[in-house]
């Protein structure tokens, strides 16, 4: 047996003064009786009797001083060698995801999944702990391991649902690395069912429970938006939005599209049930802005009504024409996104300055100071292209690819080309004797190479040549991409490069008006997922900054079915377990003295007082 407190046995020393009030003379109240005759022999046992026997008689003394002595033991902390027994820690993981916030019921999924935490929260016994972990783009401990149940219960109540997918599997997975060293562990995931990924989870973690909330309910969404420079007419963009109907019956859905906060068009779409529908709106204008499309709907879920895109204006792309012909000149200068400079040779100091380097009968430098397009070079810097093969035939290419939009080259007659691979390099024209068109990087930018000279070939007569030529410069420039690099979809990691030194900071702005900070390290700020669907607005160093749109456009997330997952076969046995240690026997004393004392109250009332 050992003390926790040992000083507290100088207590004893109470023994003394509880012993001294027995013997006090107790001053008697004066009596006239008839007759002494009775008296004599009890005033003669009291003079015979020896001190301690009145403390052997007395009961009441005796129970008292074996209460002081328990009180002054437990004070000590007594405690013995032996096993303590754990609680269960539980863990919860729940579901976050952007379909929690479906008023289904309502007020939302989410609410229903956090009463039924907080519920099993105020069900966790003594020694019992409790963890919460919100599953998010990231999964995310809320409430670490702790047996403070309005602890728990506070961070519970404080959390809030995403508006993107959820990765539940990894969550889940979180969770079973917190608890490995734990036998008795239990993890119960709350959710909707909506991820995909719980049926792997369960794979690999077949003690994993569920408790699904929420019904089944019909939703309309927005599910896919895209901003693309219009085919026909290439200063304007248009507008690609995916719309889709969730279980429900086919109707009529109002569509509006606005501009920085006004009207562009509105339209009703008659929509069928689990079918897409595309739509492309026109007429954007030219001055760039803040894009939003809206459904009036009315349906469970509000996040996927809108979605957001940034129509960028259009912008004069700065393009060096380094030994080019007189053709290929014109054929830009004609495009008014463009505008050329001719140079004789190549100067990477004077290139860095411009969007696009053209080489014609120049061959680019080892490194050159922007992405670049090469006609009919010999070598890219200091490595040669393959040799060169007469009369090459057109066998493929890549239809999809942003360079060869439009652009027929099956009978392309060419009289000598620098056929063959570019290590590294991606074709996208082909020939029985290799490639005649290949894009990749060198020297650190992104590059075009036409491997033979357009004025050894048919290419320059044909109406392909030119377009050839502003499809490829308005790819490599970005012009291709208006819109769409600005434009993210909820829950995606955002990095951005070149922001500033080691060590700065860029900050974001969330939609709710919360800041997040990053720092930049190896020349990268890197960003979680964003969780909330609107716009964004980024702030570096310099006064560098930026705004971005997020949009859910998630059909998972949209489709409010409720799925359970598969249930698994259980292979893992709770236990009940232990460890090594010391067990206090302050409450069995502290219990014994409160028997004494009502033993004590009992006699007195019986024997003393009554009697």
């Amino acid at each position: 047996m050992s003390f926790a407190n040992p000083a507290a046995l100088w207590l004893l020393a109470a023994i003394a003064p509880l012993a001294a009030m027995y013997f006090l003379k107790v001053r008697r109240k004066r009596v006239q009786v008839p007759s002494l005759l009775l008296w004599h022999q009890v005033v003669r046992n009291q003079r015979e009797a020896r001190p301690f026997d009145k403390f052997r008689r007395h009961l009441l003394f005796l129970l008292q001083l074996l209460a002081l002595l328990l009180l002054v033991f437990a004070l000590a902390g007594p405690s013995i060698a032996g096993r303590q027994f754990l609680g269960a820690s539980v863990v919860w993981v729940v579901d976050g995801s952007a379909s929690m916030g479906a008023r289904a019921p309502a007020p939302s999924r989410f609410d229903a999944a956090r009463d039924e935490v907080l519920s099993g929260i105020a069900g966790l016994q003594g020694g019992d702990e409790g963890m919460v972990v919100l599953a998010g783009p990231e999964p995310r401990v809320v409430a670490s391991f702790t047996r403070d149940k309005d602890r728990l219960a506070a961070a519970v109540r404080a959390m809030k649902p995403t508006d993107a997918a959820a990765s539940l599997s990894n969550s889940a997975d979180l969770a079973v690395a917190l608890t490995r060293s734990r036998p008795d562990r239990s993890i119960i995931v709350v959710t909707d069912g909506s991820d995909p990924s719980l049926d792997a989870a369960l794979e690999r973690h077949p003690t994993l429970r569920f408790e699904l909330v929420g019904r089944s309910a019909p939703n309309v969404a927005i599910t896919a938006i895209d901003l693309r420079r219009s085919p026909s007419i290439d200063l304007e963009s248009e507008l690609f939005v995916t719309l889709r109907r969730f279980g429900g019956e086919a109707g009529p859905v109002g569509v509006e599209v606005s501009l920085d906060g006004v009207l562009v068009t509105s339209e009703t779409v008659e929509l069928p049930t689990d079918r897409p529908v595309a739509r492309v709106y026109r007429g954007l204008g030219d001055k760039g802005g803040l894009l939003r499309v809206h459904l009036e709907t009315g349906d469970p879920l509000p996040a996927d009504d809108d979605a957001l895109a940034w129509l960028a204006p259009p912008k004069k792309r700065r393009v060096l024409c380094v030994g080019c012909r007189g053709l290929t000149g014109r054929a830009l200068a004609v495009d008014g996104r463009f505008q050329v400079t001719a140079a004789t040779e190549s100067d990477p100091a004077t290139e860095a300055t411009y969007d696009l380097v053209i080489y014609e009968t120049v061959d680019p430098p080892e490194q050159p100071g922007a992405p670049f397009m090469a006609l009919g070079p010999k070598a890219l810097g200091a490595t040669p292209l393959p040799a060169e093969a007469r009369w090459p035939v057109v066998t493929a290419w890549k239809r999809g690819h942003p360079a060869m939009r439009f652009v027929e080259p099956a009978s392309i007659a060419i009289s000598v080309a620098r056929a063959g691979v570019i290590p590294g390099w991606d074709p996208l024209l082909e020939s029985d004797a290799g490639p005649l068109l290949s894009t990749g990087v060198h020297g650190g930018q992104r590059g075009l190479v036409l491997h033979f000279d357009p004025a050894k070939s048919d290419l320059r007569q044909r109406v392909a040549f030119p377009i050839f030529l502003l499809n490829s410069v308005g790819w490599l420039t970005g012009e291709e991409q208006r819109g769409t690099a600005r434009t993210v979809a909820a829950g995606e990691p955002l990095l951005r490069e070149g922001w500033g030194d080691d060590g700065e900071e860029v900050v974001m702005t969330r939609p709710d008006g919360s800041e997040l900070r990053a720092p930049i390290r190896d020349g990268v700020a890197r960003f979680g997922g964003l969780d909330q669907v609107g716009v964004y607005k980024l702030s570096g160093p310099g006064g560098r900054s930026e705004r971005l749109a997020a949009n859910l456009v998630s059909e998972r997330e949209s489709d409010l079915e409720v799925v359970p997952p598969a249930p698994k076969e259980a292979t893992d046995v709770a236990m009940r377990a232990s460890v090594a240690g010391r067990l206090s026997l302050v409450k069995p004393s502290l219990l014994l003295i409160a028997l004494l004392l009502v033993g004590e109250w009992w006699l007195y009332q019986r024997k003393y007082r009554d009697g």
